[in-house]
Parts: structure tokens; C-alpha cells; sequence
């Protein structure tokens, strides 16, 4: 069986509060996702003496920079006229609180500073950045997916593209957090509406 993009779902989540965690459904209509499939590694350098490789030559580690350096992400949604594209456009354009369907607003709960790269722990911003967690799904025979953690979207890098038969939503965002593999989606969280 062929993976086909018609057959992925994006899926944007807070940290939530309360045992409560929100997120998005986007299916990928535009079918133009981009991402990692994983961090960088640190590279190594090749010490020799005087520049001869003899029984002495080792190789000593570059900084760490690499590793922990944020990576870019990126998809498009078609817009609707449904509070769920109202969302999604709040949710990837820096807001701190989103409209909820009861009316009013909630608080977006932000991941940054609770995740971690090679166990250890990355530091909350020092501004108010709120980022998400996004996880993407193929489904197939084997599904493939992958999950970004702390994803940042910078207010003004989002844009709306308008054409004959609607709007779409071009989303940009870097990736603080790690990139892991997954099987299935986090399940824990109750959904604020479909895209």
C-alpha cells in the first residue's frame, strides 16, 4: 500500500492544565507538510597530529549548538467559514488565549521548558512564547508518524493566500523540542474542533 497525503492528519496541542490538554485536527487538504524526520546529530572533528593521521588520530566533538538549534516546520490548511479556522489561525499567530466553543475564551497552555533533547531538559523562554506540540500521522498498513515538541509560530511569519475557490492558511513555525517517532496519536487530550 501506497502512503498517500490524503490520508494525513496534523494534530496542534497545549500542555493543558488540570489533566485537560486541547488540540486541533487538520487534515492535510493542501498536502503540503514539511518537517524533520529528526534532530541533528553534534558533529565530530578529526584531530591529527601536525596533520598526519597515525595511531594517535581521534575524533573530539563539536558544541552542541546543532543539537538543540530550532528547525523549521511548515503546512497549509484551506480555510472555512467555521470557528475551527478561527482557531487554528489564533493558535498559530502567537495568541495566549483562543475562543472556545462555549463562548469566551481559554488559556493556551504552553510546553515550552517541559520537554527534553538527550534527557535533558530544555529552558522556558524567557519572553511570552506559547508553543504547541504537533503530531502527524499517515495511515496506512503502518502508519507512519512523527511528533515536534515545542513548536513556536512567530506572529507575522503566517499568511493567507486567496484563489478562486478559497483561502488558505500558510503556517510557519520552528522546533524547539525534539522529534520523535509515533505509532498513534496521544489520545489523553479532548479535541476542540475539526478543520
Amino acid at each position: 500500500m501506497m502512503l498517500q497525503g490524503k490520508d494525513g492528519e496534523l494534530r496542534l496541542a497545549d500542555l493543558g492544565s488540570g489533566g485537560t490538554t486541547y488540540y486541533l485536527q487538520v487534515l492535510f487538504c493542501e498536502m503540503d507538510f514539511t518537517g524533520p524526520t529528526s534532530r541533528p546529530r553534534i558533529e565530530d572533528t578529526l584531530v591529527m597530529d601536525r596533520g598526519l593521521f597515525d595511531s594517535n588520530a581521534h575524533y573530539i566533538s563539536g558544541d552542541d549548538s546543532p543539537r538543540y538549534a530550532p528547525l523549521p516546520f511548515s503546512f497549509s490548511a484551506r480555510l472555512a467559514d467555521t470557528i475551527s479556522s478561527r482557531v487554528l489561525m489564533d493558535w498559530t499567530s502567537g495568541a495566549t488565549r483562543i475562543p472556545n466553543l462555549a463562548g469566551g475564551s481559554t488559556i493556551i497552555y504552553s510546553w515550552d521548558g517541559t520537554t527534553t533533547i538527550d534527557g535533558n531538559t530544555l529552558p522556558a523562554f524567557k519572553d511570552d512564547k506559547t508553543t504547541l506540540r504537533a503530531q502527524v500521522l499517515w495511515d496506512g498498513t503502518n502508519d507512519i508518524g512523527l511528533q515536534y515538541n515545542e513548536v513556536y509560530f512567530t506572529p507575522g511569519q503566517q499568511t493567507i493566500t486567496e484563489s478562486a475557490d478559497g483561502l488558505v492558511l500558510s503556517v510557519n513555525g520552528m522546533i524547539y523540542g525534539d522529534v520523535t517517532r509515533i505509532a498513534a496519536f496521544d489520545t489523553t487530550g479532548a479535541t476542540i474542533s475539526f478543520i
